[in-house]
């Protein structure tokens, strides 16, 4: 089990952290994202691999003027 933004998901076995946003509904281009508590960069996000238990947070970036 992983939690993102405080839900419970299902675990999958060497999943991206890539895979796992846009299996989640997110948009992986237009985040910032945090893996227990340290950021990853964006162009890792293709080669970092969700651990189960890991605690994911997804920060969106919000415009305007």
């Amino acid at each position: 089990m992983l939690t993102i933004n405080d839900k419970k998901v299902e675990f999958v076995e060497n999943e991206t952290l890539r895979d796992f946003l846009i299996r989640n509904n997110f948009d992986p281009d237009f985040l910032a994202c945090e893996v227990d508590e340290k950021l990853v960069k964006k162009i890792d996000f293709d080669k970092f691999i969700v651990e189960d238990g890991s605690k994911v947070e997804v920060f969106s970036f919000v415009g305007g003027g």
